[in-house]
């Protein structure tokens, strides 16, 4: 099969394979990273979006022409996956089901009318998809990403600690998305007749596609090092548990209560490790040996208790429910929530009250 081979070409095939590759190890780490499903999904549907490209700049569309309308456009989408992305990432419930009928509408279109005939197709084509159908769905995608983008760049503001390269990577997008309005303009209005079309979709995609690639590979390159090492806890657990270290055990007590390294929202058990000068696999073994809770749990714990202990105190009249909560650690208000009522089986608002009536 020829193919037409140039740069562009040769970048889109590049970023094809760095996207899938990034998309299958994401939605493979999703059992320990419940998010990481979410952005591989999306990342899938950018890639696909750029394997259009490069099947029409390649020339495979002409030689193969059963192959046009193949439903590979799933814009409608991007929006609803990554807020839900987020929404996950910061312990929040993914979004409803509807949010995702555009997209799936979307995917059914292109099924439909990449079963016709050929004949069929160019007439569909000429009198339907150039002049209407694909503004429709141009626009409806870049609307689609504006609401969405705003509703995720709120999210992320109300957190006790925003990311900032996640901050800046939103506005990026959307940065991206408002000048991809400006496509059809261009093409209609301001190139004269006859000129090569300029589609910033087609050429900036495939850049947008392997940024969030690259980004969710950095951002989760240490998972396969925490799987197993999970796994390694998992198998020790089930033979007799040795003698506990007391003074190694002592030293991450003493990190937790005496420096409230608890209270850092970003506190995790490498992170903890580290500033033990141990490995993460012996911390955790210590913890379940020596507390008899998980990594997870103790640090929920000693968070919990903070926000007990301060109700009682004159920061309960002062400051908000939530703001103790972000001032003990919990990075969100749905996580904090969610660990209240399973540890205390009461929600928070309930044991707020029950805490006034004592004081």
């Amino acid at each position: 099969m020829l193919v037409r081979l140039d740069l562009a070409v040769a970048f889109q095939l590049f970023c094809i394979a760095q996207g899938l590759t990034t998309a299958v190890y994401l939605l493979a780490t999703s059992v320990r990273q419940p998010a990481n499903k979410w952005l591989g999904w999306l990342l899938v549907g950018l890639t696909l979006q750029v394997v259009d490209y490069f099947l029409g700049r390649s020339g495979i569309y002409f030689r193969n022409r059963w192959l046009y309308f193949t439903p590979l456009f799933f814009s409608w989408s991007f929006g609803p996956l990554l807020l839900t992305y987020l929404r996950v990432r910061f312990g929040a419930r993914p979004l409803r089901w509807v949010h995702f009928l555009p997209g799936m509408g979307q995917a059914l279109f292109y099924a439909v009318v990449c079963a016709q005939s050929f004949d069929t197709k160019t007439r569909f084509w000429l009198t339907v998809h150039k002049p209407w159908t694909r503004y429709v769905e141009h626009y409806g995608a870049v609307l689609s990403m504006g609401v969405y983008l705003a509703l995720a760049y709120r999210l992320v503001r109300q957190q006790a600690h925003p990311a900032p390269w996640l901050l800046r990577g939103l506005l990026v997008v959307g940065l991206f998305f408002g000048l991809a309005a400006l496509d059809p303009l261009i093409n209609r209005w301001y190139l004269p007749a006859g000129a090569p079309k300029f589609y910033l979709t087609g050429v900036v995609l495939p850049v947008v596609a392997y940024g969030v690639s690259l980004v969710g590979w950095l951002k989760n390159r240490s998972v396969g090092t925490r799987l197993l090492a999970g796994l390694r806890v998992d198998v020790t657990a089930k033979k007799p548990a040795g003698p506990v270290d007391a003074d190694q055990l002592r030293r991450v007590v003493a990190a937790l209560e005496q420096e409230s390294l608890y209270k850092d929202p970003d506190l995790t058990l490498a992170r903890l490790a580290q500033h033990l000068d141990l490995a993460p696999n012996a911390v955790s073994q210590l913890l379940n040996a020596g507390l008899g809770q998980s990594f997870s749990d103790v640090v929920n714990g000693y968070r919990l208790d903070e926000v007990k202990r301060r109700l009682l105190t004159a920061d309960a009249q002062r400051l908000t429910l939530l703001a103790l909560a972000f001032d003990a650690g919990f990075n969100s208000k749905s996580t904090f929530n969610r660990v209240f009522k399973e540890k205390l089986g009461i929600t928070p608002k309930e044991y707020q009250k029950k805490s006034q009536i004592t004081n």
